[in-house]
């Protein structure tokens, strides 16, 4: 437990701010793992930032990126600080299937990720790709809502969140 009761805030503080930080690596993972993967760059613009902030662009391609602590910097313990985890590609709201897949913005390259291919209806969605045809989606229609509501967003945020407790001063083994 904690060392002593005088430090028992600061204590309680430095490993919320811990768990918060393994959290979002664990997150971030989690969604690059979900999503698509055509060339690895939207897998690596995954950013944790306070509100209000701006995220860059890809960090890598010709993978799948993995994220570490070196991506979401331990910062001081503010109350009511909270980090939003969101994707700088200008084409994430495509790749997350939120608005229709604009074939003219995409440029065919070999796929990081296995893919389904088949047709897609026009105007229709990176993720509907049904039957036999030429078009590709590297990972299923709508993996961003499924990735919340099967429960992997909850598993990652409880893991990072016993990482982080688990380096804590005061409440490792």
């Amino acid at each position: 437990m904690a060392r002593d009761i005088k430090f028992l805030v600061k204590d309680i503080e430095e490993a919320t701010l811990r768990g918060a930080q393994e959290a979002c690596v664990q997150i971030m993972n989690g969604l690059a793992q979900a999503g698509p993967a055509y060339t690895g760059k939207f897998s690596s613009a995954w950013y944790a930032l306070p509100k209000g902030a701006t995220p860059g662009g890809s960090r890598a391609s010709g993978r799948i990126y993995r994220y570490d602590k070196r991506n979401v910097p331990l910062a001081r313990f503010q109350q009511g600080t909270w980090y939003n985890i969101v994707n700088g590609m200008d084409y994430a709201d495509e790749a997350m299937d939120l608005t229709p897949f604009v074939y003219e913005d995409f440029k065919r390259q070999d796929t990081v990720k296995p893919q389904k291919t088949g047709t897609r209806p026009t105007g229709g969605t990176r993720g509907q790709v049904t039957g036999t045809g030429r078009n590709t989606s590297t990972a299923p229609l709508d993996w961003w809502p499924k990735y919340n509501a099967a429960g992997q967003l909850d598993a990652d945020l409880a893991k990072g969140f016993r990482l982080g407790f688990g380096t804590a001063r005061g409440f490792g083994k």
